[in-house]
């Protein structure tokens, strides 16, 4: 049977992240990535629930690899609130992230409760809890029909998971930790060798950022974060960004041996954001695709444009 060169480069890659997601030894993008994750914490920490002061949605999409038939596309909702006089607060998050034959959804809510520890330190504790839908379409790939490894779809329905964070905040700095998946998952019921699959691996996060006034109109705000997985190469964004005139912002990030990010973004007022990052891809990768993109829009109900803002807070 021929197979034309197009669908041959997508059975490839299709298989490469088959291969990646299911071994023990390697990394796999088990979990979204996003260069812009200082818009959208609570995808990451539930803990970040409600330290907004607002009610606050957020819409994110992120086009990896444009270009590379079966790349990841990541589409992203979270909204929460602060509740009882900002002690409290309240969330949800919903994820849709597919590359190649995987469609995986992602719905959490989550809970976090805030204590000062000075008067403008303030530590956030939260939970989440929801379900996972995992869906890996093998039987559609166009591969050799006796191979067993690729007779059947991989799926579990609405896994239940849970999780837990600390973030630590104040006007100019912040610091968190996070396990948003406490529970491991594994995929197929393991009754033989063909189908018998590995364990969808914990994700531990570390992040940290901090302003620093460079001008009268002029804030540098880097940051980082990492995510410990075990088997899995330490990985990290490391991103500067500048803010200038409390509206416009531009930065670069930098992810050892994967990718460099520009970043751009415009307070349209107080309670909108829009912001954009391209990825450049690694040497290896660069000959096979055109970049990554990626889109948020922020948005925070009951900040009024008559408001004076004297320093924002950008995470």
């Amino acid at each position: 049977m021929k197979i034309s060169a197009h669908i041959k480069t997508y059975i490839s890659f299709a298989l490469m992240l088959v291969g990646f997601l299911f071994t023990q030894k390697t990394f796999s993008q088990q979990e979204p990535m996003y260069t812009q994750y200082m818009h959208n914490i609570i995808t990451i920490n539930p803990a970040y629930t409600g330290t907004r002061d607002a009610l606050s949605m957020v819409l994110l999409s992120r086009l990896q690899w444009v270009g590379l038939d079966g790349a990841p596309r990541t589409h992203n909702f979270a909204a929460h609130t602060p509740l009882n006089d900002h002690t409290m607060g309240l969330g949800l998050s919903l994820v849709s992230d597919e590359y190649g034959p995987v469609n995986n959804l992602f719905l959490n809510f989550s809970y976090a409760y805030r204590v000062n520890i000075t008067e403008k330190t303030i530590l956030s504790m939260g939970l989440n809890g929801g379900l996972y839908n995992y869906h890996v379409g093998l039987s559609s790939l166009n591969v050799d029909e006796t191979d067993p490894s690729f007779s059947k779809d991989l799926e579990q329905k609405f896994i239940p998971n849970a999780g837990f964070g600390l973030y630590l905040y104040s006007p100019k700095y912040y610091a968190g930790v996070s396990l948003p998946r406490l529970f491991q998952t594994e995929l197929g019921n393991n009754n033989s060798p063909e189908e018998q699959m590995h364990t969808l691996k914990r994700h531990f996060f570390v992040m940290a950022g901090f302003d620093v006034n460079v001008g009268s109109q002029m804030v540098l705000k880097p940051s980082f974060i990492t995510r410990i997985v075990e088997g899995a190469p330490f990985s990290a964004d490391i991103t500067a960004r500048l803010l200038l005139r409390e509206t416009y912002e531009a930065g670069v990030s930098y992810r050892p041996d994967e990718s460099l990010s520009l970043l751009v973004g415009m307070h349209i007022n107080p309670q909108l954001l829009i912001g954009y990052a391209y990825d450049f891809s690694s040497a290896d990768m660069r000959p096979f695709n055109n970049g990554s993109h990626e889109i948020v829009v922020s948005y925070e109900f009951g900040k009024t444009t008559k408001e004076k803002v004297v320093s924002p807070r950008n995470f």
